[in-house]
């Protein structure tokens, strides 16, 4: 989950029964999130025009600058192939996708 207004992604491990809250300088009014690659989280960074890549533990390892300003939702397929970004600045929608190669 995320808290645009705190600036912080909440990560629940189910498994464990456990909760963290996640807040780093590259976080900047998040929005959408999903499951990335491995046991990883992306989220956008609205404020920031970026993707944030997260551990489950809540490490952050990389920051994807994307070319749209505030990134809204994502998706990736679940192969990881691919990553789908909508960004929703007024007059400026744009939706992009991104190609992995392996």
């Amino acid at each position: 989950m995320t808290d645009k207004d705190a600036h912080t992604v909440y990560m629940f491990n189910t498994v464990k029964g456990t909760s963290r809250a996640v807040t780093n300088y590259n976080i900047q009014r998040p929005h959408g999130a999903c499951v990335g690659p491995g046991d990883t989280v992306l989220v956008c960074s609205g404020a920031k025009n970026s993707i944030v890549h997260i551990t489950v533990d809540g490490d952050i390892l990389c920051t994807y600058h994307v070319d749209m300003q505030c990134p809204y939702s994502l998706c990736m397929k679940n192969d990881g192939s691919r990553l789908v970004v909508f960004g929703c600045k007024k007059g400026m929608q744009k939706l992009m996708m991104y190609k992995f190669h392996k």
